[in-house]
């Protein structure tokens, strides 16, 4: 997936405007930007599973996805260094 614009982006949830104005608010997303990357769409759609289907508070989602980056970067250098150790 390549970059989308936040109307793609509000396709994504639904037309949930509601929604994309609290992934604004609560700092997980910026109305700033003109498109947002993979990474974010995958944040975006993360936080709308957490908060519709899991019902899951802002602050709960804020701490999911603080350690959900965390996990993925400890992946990646578990990655590297098993890399390193096999060459």
């Amino acid at each position: 997936m390549s970059v989308v614009t936040a109307e793609a982006l509000l396709e994504l949830l639904e037309g949930d405007q509601e929604l994309l104005e609290s992934l604004v608010e609560h700092g997980i997303i910026s109305r700033e930007v003109e498109c947002y990357g993979p990474e974010d769409v995958e944040t975006v759609l993360v936080s709308r599973t957490l908060v519709r289907e899991l019902e899951v508070n802002w602050a709960g989602v804020d701490v999911i996805l603080r350690l959900r980056r965390q996990l993925l970067v400890t992946r990646l250098r578990l990655a590297e260094i098993s890399g390193k150790t096999n060459s």
